[in-house]
């Protein structure tokens, strides 16, 4: 049993997960500080197991899990979150301001890693300060700030103009019809937005079945436990975002996860070996 599953988990999974967020980053700051914690953390929870890697996005990831906004709102341990098993980190939501205070420590301290930006206001002048500092845009519209097609459109022009291609995703509001979910998909395959990110499982069938999977998904689905996990993935994302679980459980849960992926994944690869044996034996001739 870990400090995290003494000191924090039981305040953590009484509050709500806001409060218990920032009680958990506090936790996270706190092992930052102490010598050597950052290579410990990254030795301990490894991000690199064989076997789920995978590319999207035209990135490569050393595994389908990564850290979903909320949690790192304002960039500061993307690094140290990044080392407790996460193959991406994406840090806000934020606008303007968030990104210029973060790229300042994004220039102190590099990424390690895969690092998004969740961008939910003064889109194209966040996109703009942050392009050459992070590794794709999530745009997150709400039903406070509804989908624009004119606010992409605007980011997808500056992004021509930058020397190195880089992924833009679209993430869905809560509260959003199907018939509009469709409309920004046919959106996203028109003009070459790279992915949605969904907010619930629903909303990944939906996008999954309606592009006959063309279009790449982060599952943003209040991931909870490895099943939940695996889930996402068969509903159809190609990558799936925790923070509620990591709040909840602590640092082990992302290994928790990978641990229970590997396992389903070495299943149904082995599986169809294994039934067309059994179809040999039963033939009249074997």
């Amino acid at each position: 049993m870990g400090l995290y599953s003494i000191i924090v988990r039981p305040f953590a999974r009484r509050m709500n997960i806001e409060s218990a967020s920032k009680i958990a980053l506090r936790y996270f700051e706190f092992v930052e500080k102490i010598p050597g914690g950052r290579l410990i953390s990254r030795w301990i929870h490894n991000n690199r197991p064989v076997g789920l890697q995978r590319e999207v996005f035209g990135l490569d990831f050393y595994n389908p899990v990564g850290l979903g906004a909320g949690l790192d709102i304002h960039g500061e341990l993307y690094n140290d979150l990044n080392n407790l098993g996460f193959s991406f980190v994406e840090v806000g939501p934020m606008g303007a301001d968030g990104v210029r205070r973060a790229v300042r420590r994004i220039q102190d301290d590099p990424q390690d890693d895969i690092l998004a930006v969740c961008i939910n206001a003064d889109y194209l002048t966040a996109f703009t300060l942050a392009y050459d500092f992070c590794d794709f845009f999530v745009l997150d519209f709400s039903t406070t700030t509804p989908f624009s097609s004119d606010i992409v459109d605007a980011i997808l022009d500056a992004r021509v103009a930058e020397d190195v291609y880089k992924p833009i995703v679209i993430k869905l509001p809560k509260i959003i019809s199907n018939t509009e979910i469709e409309e920004i998909a046919d959106y996203s395959l028109m003009n070459r937005v790279d992915g949605i990110e969904a907010r619930d499982i629903g909303q990944v069938r939906l996008i999954a079945s309606y592009t006959r999977n063309k279009l790449p998904i982060i599952a943003n689905t209040h991931i909870e436990t490895p099943k939940q996990a695996e889930e996402a993935l068969k509903a159809g994302a190609s990558l799936i975002e925790v923070r509620n679980g990591l709040v909840r459980e602590g640092p082990q849960f992302v290994g928790s996860i990978l641990k229970h992926l590997l396992s389903v994944f070495k299943n149904e690869r082995t599986s169809p070996a294994q039934d067309r044996g059994d179809v040999e034996s039963q033939r009249p001739d074997a």
